[in-house]
């Protein structure tokens, strides 16, 4: 199986492309297993329930208009938040290129950090508002 590369990874947030000031993007799908097991079970048991999602982003701050501080700090308080893409190889949506996409995201926290003579860094967590959808092609 061939690795692939994070730096061709894509994100958008709200249309606006966040992957340029992103060192590091995690997108988490945890999903219900509430545990069913009776006393005639050999063993546990879970059915599947729903799933929730988060996305993780951080990297250098870019104050700059239209670019991430604008846009995540501008989703503070958005209840029906933006739209997301995150194309992990960077590549059109293909049966080894897969794309996550939600139509709505909102915004769970946001960091501004940085010691002083350093750079400046931000960090957002999203949370999923919408379903998420894996396409392939």
């Amino acid at each position: 199986m061939a690795k692939t590369a994070a730096k061709a990874m894509n994100l958008a947030i709200a249309t606006v492309a966040i992957e340029d000031d992103a060192d590091n993007i995690s997108l988490n799908v945890d999903q219900e297993t509430p545990v069913v097991t009776s006393f005639a079970d050999a063993g546990p048991r879970r059915v599947v329930g729903n799933y929730d999602y988060s996305l993780d982003v951080s990297g250098a701050a870019d104050f700059a208009s239209g670019q991430s501080d604008a846009t995540l700090f501008g989703l503070i308080g958005d209840a029906d938040g933006g739209a997301m893409a995150l194309d992990p190889t960077g590549a059109t949506a293909g049966a080894n290129d897969p794309n996550y996409d939600s139509t709505s995201v909102v915004l769970s926290s946001y960091k501004i950090s940085g010691a002083v003579g350093g750079r400046v860094d931000f960090s957002a967590t999203l949370q999923g508002s919408a379903a998420l959808s894996r396409a392939v092609a």
